[in-house]
């Protein structure tokens, strides 16, 4: 069973600082695709499964490399609208991979709920919603909310990663982000936070007790990403650390979208998506992981995202 995953957000130019000085500082720069929502559905198809991609590029150049890309990965973009312009990210990458960010805003934000074709969408689909821009106030908002009420009310697994930037999610927005993130993840099956990210949102340091606040909330699963010790996974309660495996990281850039995308797709093939066992969930992790992982080994997110087969050329030589 291949069934189908659909990823709504934003789908942008990623202008990577490759000089290791960071955006204040650098003098080189290249051009990668990125957006979280458009990695996951380039990490899902490139393992193998079926992503469409839900946005909105600019009707501009970048735009259109953007969507010829995506189809060269077999992302269905058939719901993707091209109109204005195209958002960039500048990435800056620091001497140890970590990023930092600033934002050029475009069109993404106009993506409306009526270009979704809903008479497509069955309850053994996923939707997932991972977009950094998603939460700020626009058309995009609007049509998160009403995709995730649809998605309610058809019984369509959720997951929900809140990809939380203080570049975009500044200090007046930061309450309306928390209470948008509270509301998705009451009605998630899979949450994806950084350990960052669940501090902002529980106030609670000691991760146990802020994971038992998400869950207390509704979500079933969530995963917390731990950088190199893990990924710390949590099953109605049941919880473990799941190690990752050791690389040399260049650009840290898409690592958390390559883990739900990895997830995801592993998700798509289960016929009972919402009840998997805490077992299967930590097989599901572990590979996940290994993908999040090897995607840090080069720069740009989507094209840093291994294959199957990479994958496993990478492992045996570790």
């Amino acid at each position: 069973m291949n069934n189908n995953i659909y990823c709504i957000g934003e789908l942008l130019i990623d202008m990577v600082c490759i000089d290791n000085k960071g955006l204040k500082d650098g003098e080189k720069f290249e051009k990668k695709a990125g957006g979280a929502p458009a990695n996951v559905a380039a990490c899902i198809s490139k393992l193998g499964g079926n992503s469409y991609f839900l946005g909105q590029v600019g009707n501009d150049f970048f735009g259109k490399f953007l969507i010829e890309l995506l189809k060269d990965l077999n992302i269905n973009t058939e719901m993707a609208v091209e109109k204005g312009s195209t958002t960039i990210a500048l990435v800056g990458i620091d001497a140890n991979g970590e990023r930092n960010f600033d934002f050029l805003r475009g069109s993404d934000g106009e993506y409306s709920f009526d270009n979704i074709d809903l008479s497509k969408m069955t309850s053994s689909d996923i939707i997932h919603f991972g977009s950094a821009t998603g939460f700020l106030e626009g058309e995009l908002k609007n049509t998160y909310f009403k995709l995730l009420e649809y998605s309610k009310d058809n019984n369509i697994y959720v997951s929900f990663d809140p990809n939380y930037r203080d570049a975009l999610i500044t200090s007046d927005k930061l309450d309306s982000f928390i209470e948008d993130s509270i509301k998705f993840i009451s009605s998630s099956d899979f949450t994806k936070l950084s350990d960052e990210e669940l501090f902002l949102i529980t106030k609670e340091k000691d991760i146990t007790i802020g994971v038992n606040k998400l869950h207390e909330l509704g979500v079933r699963v969530v995963a917390i990403t731990l950088g190199a010790k893990g990924t710390y996974l949590s099953v109605n309660g049941r919880n473990e650390i799941i190690p990752s495996i050791e690389v040399k990281q260049i650009d840290s850039t898409g690592a958390g979208d390559a883990l739900v995308g990895a997830v995801l797709k592993k998700l798509a093939d289960n016929k009972d998506k919402k009840n998997v066992g805490f077992e299967e969930w930590k097989d599901i992790i572990s590979f996940a992981n290994k993908v999040g992982a090897i995607t840090c080994t080069n720069y740009g997110a989507i094209a840093s995202m291994p294959t199957l087969n990479e994958i496993q050329s990478y492992l045996n030589v570790l």
